[in-house]
């Protein structure tokens, strides 16, 4: 069973860490903030496997190696992987559940020219596309 997490930087960012930060929209990252383990963790909650995720945040095969041996993301990765979670959490508000909201990511999409809406997470444009798609479901606004 998955534990319960109020915000995805529940799940990303270090407990300890967290605990240090004031404010819930702003989150220092820096080397050593991110644990490796996240990106298996946060893979599980959205239904794909790792590499799906590390082709996402920009992290190729041979990369991986190294963050897993070191055992925490750079901060440009970490913050890539956040940018995802702040999506998940705001489908999941707005779909009522979070496997609905990772199935609608991860299913293609007419919008996204039948390509799944999580492809479009590798970058700040294609984040904005999904959000506002997602704005548009939560007020009724098909295409």
């Amino acid at each position: 069973m998955m534990k319960a997490v109020s915000s995805v930087l529940d799940l990303v960012v270090e407990p300890k860490r967290r605990q240090k930060e004031k404010n819930d929209q702003f989150v220092d990252i820096g080397p050593r903030t991110v644990p490796w383990s996240a990106v298996n963790a946060f893979s599980k909650r959205l239904g794909v496997e790792p590499p799906v995720l590390l082709k996402l945040i920009g992290i190729t095969e041979r990369t991986a190696l190294r963050r897993k041996a070191k055992g925490y993301l750079k901060p440009d990765e970490a913050d890539r992987l956040l940018r995802i979670g702040r999506v998940l959490e705001e489908a999941t508000r707005v779909f009522g559940e979070e496997s609905r909201a990772a199935g609608w990511l991860s299913d293609p999409s007419p919008i996204f020219y039948d390509t799944p809406p999580l492809q479009y997470l590798d970058s700040d444009g294609g984040t904005q596309a999904v959000l506002q798609e997602v704005g548009r479901i939560e007020y009724g606004l098909f295409a």
